[in-house]
């Protein structure tokens, strides 16, 4: 499959241009080799209404959706695909530099077989990255953490579980949910319920991290982590990376989707015994 360049820049948005304070509201992303230019934009809700509660959300749609007609319109012609340098200058024929509460901002560059797709990744990480999804609130550690709590319960567990601060040489690191019988058993739950596979690699490597500062009390530590999806199906496999991870960290770490958590209550009740 061809691969195509193509280089990017953000759009910004200045509710106040003296202050100069700016959140990114959308992407344009250009290829020539691709012929393909799109601006992908926010339409005035999610953090900018959160950020600035008096803005004006039809004008602002209204702005960015005239910028995006423009882009169009420009794509359609068949004069645009010349050299003509890279995102930022086709956006600067449309946007002018001046001090409108629209502007750009960074700008980058890369290499993929599908335009579109680089558009909305590029756009998920510098734009809708800190989004909720709408009407809906990201799982939590202990909303997973229930699955397995109720399997702990049926098997006469957990009223054996406490919360324990592990102490090495190197960090003391708190877990809410441990089971002592000669060695500490530790249940951690991991969410990976996001909308960023960077926020996901974030929280695997975090806990890696955390398990290779207590390394040294291998054999009197047992971990087990129970892991929950994200939504997204299109982070899946960004997930099965981030299980592998967990699973390649120190103390040897059962690692189970909340799915099997009867198998993970298994194992720590005949590691108990």
């Amino acid at each position: 499959m061809k691969k195509h360049a193509y280089s990017y820049a953000v759009l910004q948005y200045r509710h106040d241009v003296w202050v100069g304070e700016a959140l990114n509201a959308g992407v344009l992303l250009f290829s020539e080799s691709a012929r393909f230019l799109k601006l992908k934009s926010r339409t005035g809700q999610g953090r900018l209404a959160q950020a600035y509660p008096d803005l004006d959300h039809g004008a602002f749609r209204d702005a960015v959706k005239a910028l995006g007609r423009r882009f169009d319109k420009i794509s359609s012609s068949s004069g645009l695909f010349q050299p003509s340098g890279g995102a930022l200058e086709v956006g600067r024929k449309v946007l002018l530099p001046d001090d409108s509460s629209l502007s750009w901002g960074m700008t980058g560059s890369g290499i993929s077989a599908d335009p579109e797709d680089a558009l909305n990744k590029i756009y998920a990480r510098f734009v809708g990255r800190y989004d909720k999804v709408a009407g809906r609130e990201p799982r939590t550690d202990e909303m997973v953490f229930e699955t397995v709590r109720r399997k702990l319960e049926l098997a006469e567990l957990y009223q054996r579980v406490q919360p324990h601060v592990v102490r090495s040489k190197y960090a003391a690191i708190p877990f809410k949910h441990t089971i002592e019988n000669g060695a500490l058993h530790v249940i951690q739950p991991v969410s990976f319920d996001s909308a960023d596979a960077e926020n996901m690699l974030d929280k695997a490597a975090k806990w890696a991290g955390r398990l290779q500062s207590i390394a040294e009390l291998k054999g009197r530590v047992r971990p087990y982590f129970v892991t929950g999806k994200p939504t997204d199906h299109s982070l899946m496999v960004q997930y099965s990376k981030m299980v592998e991870l967990l699973r390649a960290s120190p103390l040897d770490p059962v690692v189970m989707d909340e799915e099997h958590s009867s198998e993970l209550v298994a194992k720590i009740a005949d590691h108990l015994h």
